[in-house]
């Protein structure tokens, strides 16, 4: 199983659309079977699938006193997308601090534990974490169970600035997860421009790997009021047609930690 914890510590630049989008085209399209993870207390992609965290959510998982990796497997719902499960936020995600993992009131370890049980049946192929904007006790659970982070990025001054500490966490996290690798940058709500362009060649001397970039469309704002995937709403729009490619381009490489 490839677990892949979709990341970024600025807000607006499409984490839960790629999530979301990428889960639905991997199910979809190619028949894999998917985990989704909200680590984010906003719990858009919790309300997208229609999910309810009330009958188990990611926050429950983490507060070591409920029980481990196999009360973890019991909060997981079935979403309406044939393929998709998900393993939903809640509210309480805002609560869960990196204090609580220092004085254990949290089990940061408990995603990467719930992987290995999840891989030791055969669950699923792909697991993808919708992680917060911000660097806390999900956020950690997130990395500490991937195999591959992928950062979605508004290609702007803002954005590039907020990088390096953004990749201080990331090389961080590594010491603790060797296994965690970069899958690369994907340029979002991209349009073609000299300051895109200029800021791609940026992260590209900074030997970084830039993915094929998604375009920007107002198909993605109309997609969340519908709460169904691009390619049900729009399947011919640009960033639609982007998502596809990005899921062969994911599909064609290895990696991940399983």
């Amino acid at each position: 199983m490839r677990t892949i914890a979709i990341m970024n510590l600025k807000g607006g630049v499409a984490k839960t659309t790629t999530t979301v989008n990428v889960a639905a085209i991997l199910a979809r399209d190619h028949k894999k079977r998917v985990l989704v993870v909200d680590a984010d207390s906003q719990c858009n992609t919790t309300e997208f699938f229609g999910a309810d965290p009330e009958c188990g959510n990611l926050a429950r998982a983490l507060k070591s006193s409920w029980g481990g990796e196999l009360f973890a497997v019991q909060q997981i719902q079935r979403t309406d997308r044939d393929g998709v499960d998900i393993l939903p936020g809640s509210e309480e995600l805002m609560d869960l601090g990196l204090s609580g993992v220092e004085d254990k009131a949290v089990d940061a370890e408990i995603l990467r534990k719930l992987v290995r049980e999840l891989e030791v049946v055969d669950r699923y192929d792909f697991c993808l974490v919708d992680c917060p904007p911000a660097f806390n006790a999900a956020s950690a659970a997130a990395l500490l169970a991937a195999g591959e982070v992928l950062i979605p990025i508004k290609l702007d001054a803002f954005s590039l600035r907020g990088m390096t500490n953004l990749m201080r966490q990331i090389y961080n996290m590594q010491e603790i997860n060797p296994a965690l690798e970069l899958l690369g940058f994907l340029p979002t709500m991209w349009y073609p421009c000299r300051y895109t362009h200029d800021a791609e060649e940026t992260l590209r001397d900074g030997g970084y790997t830039v993915l094929p970039h998604i375009r920007r469309t107002d198909k993605a704002d109309a997609m969340t009021f519908d709460q169904r995937p691009l390619i049900e709403t729009s399947p011919r729009c640009a960033a639609a047609v982007d998502y596809r490619r990005l899921v062969r381009e994911l599909l064609k490489g290895g990696g991940g930690n399983g």
